[in-house]
This record gives C-alpha cells, structure tokens and sequence, in this order.
C-alpha cells in the first residue's frame, strides 16, 4: 500500500506538475518520459540484484523484513531530498532515482513472499488480497494526492507518502516476524550475485513466456498515468485536470480492486490461464475505443473496463508466477516477473512521450496514435500467453 501510494502520485501528479512548475511550459512530454525511464531503470536492476540478494545473504534478524525496513528508510530520505530540489530539473531527477531505488529494495524482498509462505492453491486469493492493498494505495494517491496537489500544498503530499510508507513498511515487517527465518551464506560473494541475476538456469518451463507476456499488458497501461493530466488538459479542455485524475481516479480503482479480489480467488478454483486471455483483450478493446469517445464520462465508463482488466491481470499474473517460481530462487525469479511490470514502467513513458512530442503541435492527434498504439501491445501479449502452461 505504501510503495503504490507514492509510486501512482509520482506517476499520474507530482512528476507532472513539478516538470510545469520548474520549466514554466506545458512541453513537457518527452522529458517527463525520460525522468520516468532512467528512474524506473534504475528501479528494476536494484529490484534485481536485491532479490536475488534477499535469496542468498540475510542481515540482522531475517530473510526479507531487513531489507523492506532499508528500502523504506532510504525512500523516505529520497522523498525529503525531492522536496529540497523540486524546483531545479536535475533536482527532479535525482530525486525520482533515489525514490525508485529505495522503493524497489523493498518490493525485492517482498515480492518472494508469496512463493515463500503462501500454499499454492491460496495464491490466488493472496495475489487478490495483496491486489486490493495496491490499489488502496493508488487511491490514496489518486485521491488525497490530487486533492493535496490541486490545492497547492505540494510539500504536505510529499511528507504524508513517506509517513506511509514508513508505517507500511514496519506493519509487513512485523507481521512476517516468525516466518522471516535468516538463510545462512551462500557464499556467493556481492559480484558474483550480481552477475547471477543474468543466469536464469532454466528451471522453470514457461515462466519467462509469462514474463513477455506481462510486460507487453503493463506496457499498454502502465505508462498512460504519466501523460493522464495532460490529456485531461489539453485534449478534454478542462481547467483543473488534477481534480480529474483524481475523480477517475476513485471509479477506476474500485473496480480494479473487483477485479483483483474476486478474480484472483476464482482463479485458484478455476484455472488461471483463461482469465489472462480475457484480461488482455477486454483491456485492449477498451484502450482502442478511448480516442473515438472525447468526453469525460466515456472515458470514466471505458476507463473501468480497463481498470477491471488490469486487477484481473495483476493478481492472477501474479499468483501464476509465484506457481512457476522455483523455490530455492523465489526472489531472482519474482525480481524477473518484476521486469514485467518495472521494465514496461520504464520504458512506457519514454515510448510514449516521443509520441506525444512527436505531435506536440496536436495533441488530439498524438493521444489518438498513444491509445492505438497502447491497446495493440494487449493483443501482442496473447501470442506470448499462448506459450505459456495452462495447468
């Protein structure tokens, strides 16, 4: 909850609006895209290394808690240092980078902990339970965070994310305290993991298919929250787009957090392979039908099918890569599922910016190509899923 708070307000609001506040323009797009590409970056190879880290080396009293706890710590440094430097582009920068390494340090070592403690025929149900604290955590982002940013009080956002993160972090530390056991060496030194993050050993047929797959769904979604505000503002007109993101925010969420809850249950009854397949064309539909409707309330209607299709696809993703994760290298091979969702973070927003850019003179024109564009990577997917195990 408190990783995704801070991770959608950076995405959907804060990114945004300190890049307009500190160039004084609204173009903006494709520096944003890369902000957002060398912060994520960086995020996934730190989310790497210290999964496999996590795996091989504990320190202090545990396995994964140590390093959640770390993570937070550094993250909320990084969000203090952002709010010293929000005015200066490099300052954006630095501190983006700084929050996506110290947030992805945690999400390394909490990741694993579905394949770690979790049966399986329960992993659905946990990858929905876990869905549901995700998206609270978007809401609050979406929803106090575009309250707090609308209302110019930028620094109170700020401070209120890294309080929640904190205590997030101290909640899944505590609450994993007994199962949290200390490995002992590997004797694998600091280099030698690094490089081990490169050596998958092909112990687990399909998952890497899985991988692709993922990436390409995320990478039809994850990347739009960026460009969200603008949108609202240059296409749809609206005065105060902030309040827009936060408004579709609410609806979107709800039913994200539907979709993830009740689908991440049933897939442990029913099979997951299926309920992929469905996720991935109802969120490409939805995404290619957006340019033809330019109106608020359309976009709210099509915006919950989408919504629906990505808690669908996050929980029941998840909970099948926690199924072909190899135990002895649950956190190197949750890092790899990771880069479905890190790495198409990453490049999303950077793929889509040069778009954008590209059509700066008109905006209507470059989303009309983004959306087009966004849905054709849902149904790109469907051939890595077909390789996937279906049992």
């Amino acid at each position: 909850m408190g990783t995704n708070y801070l991770w959608i307000s950076f995405e959907s609001l804060i990114l945004p609006i300190q890049l307009d506040n500190a160039t004084g323009n609204g173009s903006t797009s494709l520096l944003l895209g890369l902000i957002a590409f060398t912060g994520i970056s960086v995020g996934v190879v730190v989310s790497l290394f210290f999964g496999v880290l996590s795996d091989n080396r504990s320190i202090l009293w545990g396995k994964r808690g140590p390093y959640i706890i770390i993570g937070a710590v550094a993250a909320v440094i990084s969000i203090g240092l952002d709010i010293l430097l929000q005015n200066y582009i490099y300052g954006i920068l630095l501190g983006y980078i700084f929050v996506q390494t110290g947030t992805n340090v945690s999400s390394a070592a909490y990741q694993p902990l579905f394949r770690d403690l979790v049966p399986e025929d329960q992993r659905g149900l946990a990858s929905g339970i876990n869905g549901i604290y995700t998206l609270l955590g978007n809401a609050l982002g979406l929803g106090l965070s575009g309250f707090l940013m609308s209302a110019r009080m930028d620094t109170l956002a700020l401070a209120l994310m890294a309080v929640t993160l904190l205590a997030t972090a101290v909640i899944t530390t505590h609450t994993i305290r007994h199962e949290d056991t200390p490995v002992h060496g590997s004797g694998i030194s600091l280099p030698g993991m690094f490089l081990d993050i490169f050596n998958p050993g092909g112990k687990s047929e399909g998952f890497f298919w899985l991988v692709g797959s993922a990436f390409l769904v995320f990478l039809g979604v994850t990347g739009l929250s960026f460009f969200e505000l603008y949108y609202f503002k240059d296409v749809l007109g609206s005065p105060d787009p902030a309040e827009l993101v936060a408004i579709s925010g609410v609806f979107v969420l709800i039913f994200s957090a539907i979709g993830t809850a009740i689908f991440g249950f049933l897939s442990d009854r029913y099979g997951r392979w299926k309920m992929l397949l469905a996720a991935s064309l109802m969120g490409g539909t939805a995404t290619a039908l957006i340019p033809f409707f330019p109106e608020f309330d359309i976009f709210v209607i099509l915006g919950i099918f989408i919504a629906t299709a990505y808690g669908i696809y996050f929980s029941v993703s998840k909970a099948l890569a926690s199924d072909l994760s190899p135990r002895e290298d649950a956190g190197k091979y949750m890092a790899y599922f990771n880069i479905g969702i890190g790495g198409s973070s990453a490049f999303s927003p950077l793929f889509y910016g040069i778009i954008l850019d590209h059509f700066s003179s008109d905006y209507h024109m470059g989303f009309t190509y983004l959306f087009e564009v966004a849905a054709s990577f849902y149904f790109f997917s469907l051939i890595l899923l077909a390789l996937v195990p279906r049992k």
